[in-house]
């Protein structure tokens, strides 16, 4: 399943040292509802305080980069946008649940088409590369 997900994504990396996930992974790019319980350091450093905030986002749902700064006491947006974009567990930690201010669907480490089709696997509903709520 990851090479499906994979053969279509170029910038989509298959790591063994995540290879336990790959299977829900798998699930919940498909839109399967998956809990992962990720784990993520106790540590009082910025990536981390926004990671925890993004791995709360539920299942179906988005957040925008503005809410998860606001979260976590901050108006760094940019900040936040670059800190989820080093995120090391993508799908785990469901960064492609965070979205632009303007509701624009917004970048992906996978491509803004993958990002898509994880939020419509999810039910969210995307026209013209926009949330519709």
């Amino acid at each position: 399943m990851l090479d499906e997900i994979s053969k279509g994504y170029t910038s989509f990396k298959l790591s063994d040292e995540y290879k336990h996930y790959a299977k829900d992974v798998c699930m919940a790019y498909y839109g399967k509802k998956t809990e992962f319980n990720a784990v993520i350091p106790d540590k009082n450093d910025f990536k981390s305080k926004v990671l925890q905030e993004v791995v709360k986002i539920p299942y179906g749902e988005v957040r925008t980069y503005k809410q998860i700064s606001e979260s976590i006491g901050t108006k760094a947006y940019r900040a936040v946008g670059t800190a989820i974009g080093r995120n090391h567990l993508p799908i785990i930690i469901p960064c492609h649940r965070v979205v632009k201010s303007d509701l624009h669907v917004g970048g992906f480490f996978g491509g803004t088409e993958m990002k898509k089709e994880m939020l419509e696997n999810e039910g969210i509903c995307i026209v013209d590369g926009k949330i519709k709520k």
